[in-house]
């Protein structure tokens, strides 16, 4: 499929999660490429732990020996606050090639509140994944779903759909998702317990190197 995927987040840090995620979209939807984009700073949320530099050196080795992820540095390189908006903007000022913006339900659910949101269809398709805390059952799917559709989505029900116009559509989509996150990482490390397995090997080293997520962070990326 010749469309670029877009999948944001503060990856703080970034988790077996979010890569097996990537695969199984590139899988599901015959990607060449899944683009991580890391935000420098977020909107929606409160402050990090890591900081910018930190997070995108642990994906940059989190990534580095799949070909078919890619990191989107964008959002990094304009530093201040993120807004998907913009970055949409730039994308589809770059090439007509459609734009999937990749993200959960729960995200979906509050998608009007985010910058622009009612722009966001003349830049992007949406394709809207299940996650394991609050999963696609019909209430919280006829949610977002209702939502998306006020702001100018339209739903389509199978993948190739999304690669006859270059943006609008919704599709919802279900992958094998594992129940991790970075909240339960930092914290596994601020009380020494491993998280081994739950990130790859580089970026625990990187995590343990750095001395993130202690009670006492610091450390300087290297």
């Amino acid at each position: 499929m010749k469309v670029r995927a877009i999948f944001g987040g503060s990856f703080d840090p970034v988790h077996i999660g979010h890569l097996r995620m990537a695969v199984e979209l590139a899988e599901a939807l015959r990607l060449e490429q899944v683009s991580l984009m890391p935000c420098y700073t977020p909107v929606h949320k409160g402050g990090l732990a890591a900081t910018p530099a930190q997070r995108l050196a642990m994906l940059e080795l989190a990534v580095s020996d799949n070909p078919r992820l890619r990191i989107d540095r964008r959002e990094m390189e304009r530093s201040g606050p993120s807004f998907t908006y913009e970055s949409l903007k730039m994308l589809r000022e770059e090439s007509d090639t459609p734009v999937l913006l990749v993200m959960g339900s729960d995200s979906a659910l509050g998608l009007a509140d985010w910058h622009k949101a009612e722009a966001f269809a003349d830049f992007c398709h949406l394709v809207v994944l299940e996650r394991p805390a609050v999963g696609l059952d019909a209430e919280v799917q006829g949610n977002w779903m209702r939502t998306a559709k006020e702001l100018g989505f339209s739903q389509v029900r199978v993948a190739d759909a999304l690669e006859s116009t270059t943006a609008g559509s919704v599709l919802p989509l279900r992958l094998n998702l594992l129940d991790v996150s970075s909240t339960y990482i930092r914290n596994a490390v601020k009380q020494n317990r491993s998280i081994r397995y739950l990130v790859t090997d580089a970026v625990e080293r990187y995590i343990c190197d750095n001395g993130l997520y202690t009670a006492n962070l610091g450390g300087s990326p290297r």
